[in-house]
């Protein structure tokens, strides 16, 4: 009974650490989504795109050199 209370225990702690995998992972795409539409807005500074996704200018820059490769 003891190890099937274990087992279950690690069962939960591996699908809690799963779902907060998943939920940082998407959070992370959807900053870089928004980034992206605001790119293509042209209504926005990187800074502010930054500033605003709490993404990394650095990241904003590469997000605007691999939409310009695209078009």
């Amino acid at each position: 009974m003891l190890m099937e209370a274990r087992l279950l225990d690690e069962r939960r702690e591996g699908i809690a650490e799963g779902k907060e995998i998943g939920l940082v992972e998407g959070e992370a795409k959807e900053k870089l989504a928004t980034a992206k539409r605001m790119l293509a807005k042209g209504c926005y500074s990187l800074d502010d795109i930054a500033e605003l996704t709490n993404l990394s200018l650095a990241d904003v820059e590469k997000l605007k050199e691999e939409q310009a490769e695209q078009a």
